[in-house]
């Protein structure tokens, strides 16, 4: 393991050591030590030390506790400033617990070491602070670029629903994940012309909600020029999706296009689940798939289906996240919960439609991780 260590350090930069002592044998020793791994500084002071740190700043230091004038926990509160981020250990002959707790509060000290050390476990133990230091930084990296990406995902999202005539609707996603592969938009084609989509990309993380970005801008800047043809325009997105990215990676998409004139719903459904119809008084509908998933295969023909849609009519599009949410158990939450849930509250408005689904999901799931993420578009015909 410490030749891994070792080697690893050899590959990048040697970072910078600073040991402090005011016996020369101990800083004749600590340089022994540490010299192969690190660039190393010496100083027999305090003082000595403080002028050293004025310069880059250092990955380690390590000095002793007890020295003329400035004291080791003094000198490590003096170097947050300029070593902010450095691994900080205190060696000492002395393990009264006042001395302790000072290095620890006023120092950050990271270790506390008594005398007489012994050369490889110290120089062991120094490495892996080292690797672990930087570690924390990649992560402190790593969560703020999500973060971003996160807020940067949640703007591809409707910010404004377009007013619609004799329809009432509402979209909602719940990433599993800081970043998430679902999609749902709306695009108003005309004043009384709607357009819609939900789509679920597969694979999770920062792959899929790339995927996710590049399937959103395809289809918004092919909607103008097809409007209702929307077999067409799925084939282009179709073709270019394939082009452009791996051929393992793949979506499922649901569009359509609302006419408040006629209340009539043209869509095509390539391999996504089944959205649920509901009519007052009549059993629930599956809108069956029209073509194939996206983006596997280049050259794909997407049929289009239209149905009339009627006041209280009630259309639930998903992703499998929701009918795939499973319990302790591993039992999935299944269309017929779903479709259910749908019946029992169609007379809620899509807003409360929408909680109302995923609060049945997560009393579904009990205490269960989130495995995928949970996208709603409810729409109701008024």
């Amino acid at each position: 393991m410490l030749c891994m260590l070792h080697e690893s350090l050899s590959m990048s930069r040697k970072p910078r050591l600073l040991v402090v002592d005011d016996e020369t044998a101990n800083l004749q020793k600590l340089h022994r030590t540490f010299v192969n791994d690190f660039r190393v500084w010496q100083a027999k002071t305090g003082e000595e030390a403080t002028t050293l740190l004025q310069g880059q700043p250092f990955d380690v230091i390590i000095t002793d506790q007890r020295m003329p004038g400035m004291s080791g926990v003094d000198l490590l509160r003096h170097s947050l400033d300029s070593s902010p981020t450095a691994v900080r250990i205190i060696l000492t002959g002395y393990t009264e617990v006042e001395d302790l707790m000072m290095a620890i509060n006023e120092g950050q000290v990271d270790r506390y070491v008594t005398k007489p050390w012994e050369p490889f476990s110290l120089r062991r133990t120094v490495i892996q602070d080292v690797e672990h230091r930087d570690l924390r930084r990649e992560n402190q990296v790593l969560t703020e670029q999500l973060r971003i990406a996160e807020e940067v995902q949640a703007q591809l999202f409707p910010q404004v629903l377009p007013v619609v005539e004799h329809l009432d609707y509402q979209g909602v996603c719940i990433p599993a994940r800081a970043v998430g592969g679902d999609y749902y938009d709306f695009l108003q084609l005309s004043p009384g012309r709607l357009w819609l989509a939900v789509g679920d990309i597969s694979g999770k993380g920062i792959s899929a909600a790339l995927l996710m970005a590049n399937l959103q801008a395809l289809l918004r800047s092919h909607v103008p020029f097809h409007g209702d043809e929307l077999g067409a325009l799925v084939g282009d997105v179709n073709r270019l999706l394939h082009q452009t990215t791996d051929s393992a990676k793949f979506a499922t998409l649901f569009c359509g296009v609302f006419d408040s004139a006629t209340r009539e719903l043209n869509y095509v459904n390539a391999g996504h689940c089944s959205p649920i119809l509901h009519r007052p008084g009549q059993e629930v509908e599956f809108l069956q798939p029209t073509g194939t998933i996206v983006g596997m295969f280049e050259e794909v023909e997407f049929g289009r289906r239209s149905i009339e849609l009627r006041t209280g009519d009630t259309l639930v599009v998903y992703t499998d996240g929701i009918t795939e949410a499973a319990n302790s158990d591993w039992e999935e939450f299944g269309e017929e919960r779903l479709a259910g849930v749908v019946s029992r509250h169609a007379q809620l408005p899509p807003v409360d439609l929408s909680h109302c689904i995923l609060e049945q999901v997560g009393a579904h799931s009990g205490r269960a991780t989130q495995q995928d993420d949970l996208t709603l578009v409810v729409a109701r015909v008024q």
